[in-house]
């Protein structure tokens, strides 16, 4: 029974107890968290600890402290005072140790260097100071034992001399155990951040001091039901969280203006300078160009030439005659991208369809060959001639905000460009344009991410549904996809390099994209075309990993990651096992560099150890030897605890008298002590030591 209040008519026990161990392994805060009742956070106890030490002068300047110090176990109404003490070897403890009625010994469950020191240094001092004190060894710390792995733990600042805590510096209740056997102590474990085993511990100190006691006052009747120190339950280790995968969101790619340095499909006319653009991007801006295209002479292909000389026409019609095949087998020099998006073009033919426009800002539409003047090669391009009335310079801003969707706060011709909207009849250009002049700017934000969203919405109808316009196909291994190559240059990278260098596929018509079926290459089109990932129902995970790293669209590996993470643990709380999936996700997704998902998939194995060792054996070891250590290293329960649990639970079951007589030998040194009867003699002799200490 234990309790710390008081009750009339028990006679006191006071108690003297010293606590000794090496610097640094929290025999202060052991001190302060029984005595004053100190809470601690984890960002203060990682500090690098500073000598110091609680006085003993607090029990009398302090009376909250005074009355915490009393407390009542088994029937006995006792004041616990601690002395603390300097935890370097050289310090002189005699004064400390002088008239102790019990030692509480010290050492880290996390630094082996302070159980050594142990029997090598403490042990022998305690030994010549008070040879017939009885002995508590408790180790702190022992939080540490699993927070050392935590990533919060990791990434706190703890100091120039912080010592990372290591595999090899943990040490198991065992150890200490054994130490404590080797030295006729009980043995204790305690946590001031969880406060584990703190009041078990002072507890069981004051039991290990009323035994001595009950020796010399065998005739008080309240110490004959004091037990002897209690064993420990192990503590109770936190299951590890497993890591949190944040979603990405949609993926950064609303500016389409790269584009423009490109080469494109349309030509625009203005006042006789030209603007390259691509019709995809054109459409989903602006309504008006889908009635403009649709109803245009559409180009057959992509026909090419190149032009030397006088017989650059010949050339070109040969060209032009079998440029789709050769356009699929042959690589050919790409035109390298103009430094801005002004053309000065020169017309090749004029006889090209043309057509009369009705639409505002807009003049006529024909197709026609147009000659790169750099390149000097000849394609088949859309030319609009716009309103005579337009500036140039406004119309590339005009340009860039259908590509973009935004207005440059630095633009020096706001009032051109806002006659250039006027004559487009842009309403939401007019209005952009105007918050800028009256210098509210921040207004235009909600007018981009309208034309975002209306952006989106046309480019899944006209794109993903009803796939007009394409200009490149995918053979895939079990049907073809048609796709928009501007919109597939603006949202990768890879693409982008491979659609404008010297590779075959940017003169090709077709391309080839083995191992991948129609279904999952839907998958990864919506989300080159939208941003983000549409339902993964019936889609192969790893090929999607694969294509997602072949073509480095590390945002769609992110979101890759989150998806599945979420959908496994929906499912799990639905009630299925999703163990064997985790199991076979590790290894392929460390393959394609989905380096969140591999470490999910080896901290929910490592947490749910047990079951898997016992029903996927052969899964388990069939990865990899890095990825089977790293299990072993991190599983859960660690195997010290589960031998710590089966110890303590044998210990509780195998309780019998005569392990009660074992235990009794054990946490009582008065067996040691060699004196006369009722031992007057060690009574006399601990005399004898006070008065040497005196005379040194």
């Amino acid at each position: 029974m234990v309790n710390r209040s008081l009750e009339e008519g028990s006679q006191y026990e006071y108690i003297k107890c010293v606590v000794v161990g090496d610097a640094g392994v929290g025999k202060t805060c052991l001190t302060c968290a029984w005595a004053c009742g100190t809470n601690y956070t984890l960002e203060r106890l990682v500090k690098t600890p500073a000598s110091s030490v609680w006085a003993i002068d607090h029990y009398r300047n302090d009376q909250e402290v005074m009355d915490r110090s009393w407390c009542n176990v088994d029937g006995v109404r006792c004041s616990l005072k601690l002395w603390d003490t300097f935890g370097y070897h050289d310090k002189n403890r005699k004064f400390a140790y002088r008239g102790s009625d019990v030692i509480l010994l010290c050492f880290s469950v996390v630094k082996p260097s302070s159980l050594k020191n142990v029997e090598r240094f403490w042990l022998p001092e305690i030994k010549s100071r008070c040879p017939a004190t009885p002995i508590v060894l408790v180790g702190t710390h022992a939080d540490l034992r699993y927070l050392y792995k935590n990533e919060k733990y990791k990434k706190m600042n703890k100091g120039l001399l912080y010592k990372a805590v290591g595999d090899e510096d943990i040490l198991p209740p065992m150890s200490g155990r054994d130490m404590a056997a080797s030295i006729g102590a009980p043995y204790y474990e305690t946590s001031v951040l969880t406060k584990y085993g703190i009041e078990e511990l002072f507890f069981n100190v004051i039991r290990a001091t009323l035994i001595e006691r009950r020796a010399l006052k065998f005739w008080n009747p309240q110490l004959r039901r004091v037990q002897y120190p209690l064993i420990q339950a192990p503590m109770d280790i936190p299951k590890p969280e497993l890591p949190s995968i944040k979603d990405p969101g949609t993926a950064p790619h609303e500016d389409l203006s790269k584009l423009l340095q490109e080469d494109g499909d349309v030509i625009f006319d203005v006042q006789g300078t030209h603007f390259r653009a691509h019709k995809i991007c054109l459409i989903i801006a602006e309504s008006v160009f889908e009635g403009i295209f649709v109803h245009s002479p559409k180009a057959n292909g992509r026909k090419s030439l190149s032009r030397q000389g006088s017989s650059g026409s010949d050339s070109g019609r040969k060209s032009e005659k079998n440029g789709g095949k050769e356009d699929k087998e042959n690589l050919i020099g790409g035109a390298p991208p103009l430094p801005d998006i002004c053309l000065h073009g020169t017309e090749a033919m004029t006889n090209g369809n043309c057509r009369l426009l009705n639409v505002p800002g807009f003049v006529k539409v024909e197709e026609k060959l147009w000659m790169d003047p750099l390149s000097l090669v000849e394609e088949k391009k859309t030319v609009i001639t716009m309103d005579s009335e337009l500036n140039p310079l406004a119309f590339q801003y005009v340009l860039r905000f259908w590509y973009s969707g935004q207005v440059p706060g630095s633009c020096d011709c706001l009032a051109e460009l806002r006659r250039a909207a006027e004559i487009l009849m842009l309403p939401t250009l007019i209005l952009m344009v105007s918050n800028l002049q009256t210098g509210e700017s921040y207004l235009n934000h909600p007018l981009e991410s309208n034309f975002y969203t209306s952006r989106k919405n046309k480019l899944q109808s006209i794109g993903l549904e009803s796939g007009r316009f394409t200009d490149i196909e995918f053979q895939l291994e079990d049907g073809v996809i048609a796709l928009h190559k501007p919109i597939l240059m603006a949202r990768c990278e890879m693409m982008f390099a491979m659609f404008s260098a010297n590779f075959m596929e940017s003169s090709a018509e077709i391309i080839p994209f083995p191992g991948m079926d129609v279904q999952t290459f839907r998958v990864l089109m919506t989300y080159l075309y939208l941003g983000r990932l549409p339902s993964l129902d019936g889609s192969d995970i790893v090929g999607l990993f694969e294509a997602a790293d072949r073509l480095c669209l590390k945002h769609m590996i992110k979101a890759l990651e989150y998806e599945i993470v979420s959908e496994l643990l929906q499912a799990e709380e639905n009630g299925d096992k999703i163990v064997e999936e985790t199991l076979k996700l590790i290894e392929p997704a460390q393959f394609h560099n989905a380096v969140e998902l591999a470490g999910w998939c080896l901290d929910y194995v490592c947490v749910n150890y047990t079951m898997v060792h016992r029903k996927y054996f052969s899964l388990l070891y069939k990865l990899q030897p890095d990825n089977q250590r790293h299990i072993a290293q991190n599983k859960w329960p660690p195997d010290w605890y589960t031998q710590e649990k089966e110890y303590y639970t044998m210990a509780l079951r195998d309780m019998t008298p005569k392990q009660m007589i074992q235990q009794r030998h054990q946490f009582s040194r008065w067996q040691r002590c060699k004196s006369s009867c009722l031992c007057f003699g060690r009574r006399s002799r601990m005399i004898n030591m006070e008065n040497e200490d005196d005379a040194d």
